[in-house]
């Protein structure tokens, strides 16, 4: 490409076209005589990085969602960018943050997990500063450790009861933080059954 200046003993040349890389510009002068004279510089073009990584958590799970029972969690994933990678970072919505381990494949440990949901956000950013981000939402339920207490009431509330009758009824309650799902009765004879209901109980013949 050529052209011609605006002005001569003050010039500007506006609106040149650039290649990517190296673009060799030369100005020449001339004068009434017809004699010459050039100047040259050397303009670098380079294409800004204006695409944004791609990060995916693909583990504990590729979906949005993922229920635990322990209180801290690792993240894996990969990302990928076309003038590469250059940092992983975490945060949480509990306020947690931190940096991965590895860029194109990498690994947030121990991360801290609050009961109920936590949003877990995963940001990848090139050299260019261009970022992009993948999120999954953690449920932590802490465990249930705690048994229920179960209690006999009736025929008695004691440890010990005689009887003439061959078949018996009893009955009680059951209370746990959570409920108690089921109540089953059993006995050194070798006979089994469940009772009917939970918190307050029956079992029968």
């Amino acid at each position: 490409v050529s052209g011609t200046a605006t002005g001569t003993d003050s010039w500007s040349a506006a609106g040149i076209s650039l290649s990517e890389g190296n673009n060799v510009i030369t100005l020449t002068a001339k004068d009434a005589a017809g004699n010459s004279s050039t100047d040259v510089v050397t303009v670098t073009y380079t294409i800004a990085d204006t695409t944004s990584p791609v990060v995916t958590i693909t583990s504990p799970t590729s979906g949005t969602s993922y229920g635990v029972e322990t209180s801290s969690l690792n993240i894996s994933g990969t990302a990928s960018d076309t003038e590469g990678v250059t940092g992983v970072t975490w945060s949480t919505s509990r306020g947690g943050t931190g940096t991965a381990t590895g860029t194109s494949n990498w690994t947030a440990a121990g991360i801290t997990l609050g009961e109920g949901d936590n949003l877990i956000t995963i940001t990848a950013r090139d050299e260019a500063g261009n970022a992009s981000t993948d999120t999954l939402t953690i449920t932590y339920t802490k465990p249930d450790t705690t048994a229920p207490v179960v209690t006999i009431t009736s025929p008695t509330s004691g440890t010990t009861y005689g009887t003439q009758s061959d078949t018996l009824n009893l009955s009680g309650t059951s209370s746990d933080d959570t409920g108690t799902s089921s109540v089953t009765w059993s006995s050194s004879r070798g006979v089994s059954g469940t009772a009917t209901g939970t918190d307050s109980w029956s079992a029968a013949g």
